[in-house]
């Protein structure tokens, strides 16, 4: 009799369940990793305003001259000006008509110089101030004094009673002169001068300053 050919098929064999589990965790080859993007965008970092340098210092504009009408200012001189004349000797020139006797003593050859000393004067019973010679020639005298010339173009100014008391105190030792125009002139008291010299005669006053 025939013998009966197996119908079954043959059976699989098993695989650990260790090694399925490992070969579900594998990545596959095809597929690289792609990491998510973060949610936080950086932001850039600032420098505490402690850490900052420091701005550079703004420049500090200083005037050349400064008008003295604080009489009470007892470091203020003969008064002046404004926006620069010039020096001479170092010192600054306070009006246009300080420049121009300066220009023509020197042009004539005559040593001066410009607020050499100051000096303490009572203008008033209970007002004291500061004063200083315009300029003052070197080496030449009137009267035996020394010879400061002085330049007024105000009227008003004060330093007209600065002079006045100025030579109440040292008349004996300073011959002055005062250079102004001839408005100023008329009404300059005569107590602010020993000799008076209008402006447009300068050229005269110089030439016989230079003798």
């Amino acid at each position: 009799m025939a013998s009966k050919a197996s119908t079954k098929a043959p059976k699989k064999p098993k695989v650990p369940a260790s090694k399925v589990a490992k070969a579900k965790s594998a990545p596959t080859a095809d597929k690289p990793k792609v990491k998510a993007a973060s949610a936080t965008v950086a932001t850039p970092s600032r420098t505490p305003a402690a850490t900052r340098p420091a701005a550079p210092p703004k420049p500090v504009i200083i005037p050349r001259g400064m008008a003295a009408v604080d009489d009470d200012d007892v470091l203020m001189a003969h008064g002046g000006g404004s926006h620069g004349y010039g020096r001479c000797g170092g010192r600054l020139l306070g009006s246009r008509l300080e420049q121009t006797l300066c220009d023509r003593l020197s042009n004539a050859g005559v040593a001066h110089s410009h607020s050499p000393r100051h000096f303490e004067v009572r203008v008033t019973d209970n007002q004291v101030a500061a004063y200083a010679p315009m300029l003052v020639l070197r080496g030449r005298g009137r009267e035996g004094k020394s010879v400061v010339v002085e330049a007024c173009e105000d009227a008003t100014s004060p330093i007209l009673k600065k002079i006045s008391a100025f030579r109440a105190q040292y008349g004996q030792e300073f011959y002055v002169i005062l250079v102004a125009p001839d408005e100023v002139l008329d009404d300059a008291p005569v107590s602010a001068y020993d000799e008076s010299c209008s402006a447009t005669s300068m050229s005269t006053l110089i030439s016989r300053l230079a003798e």
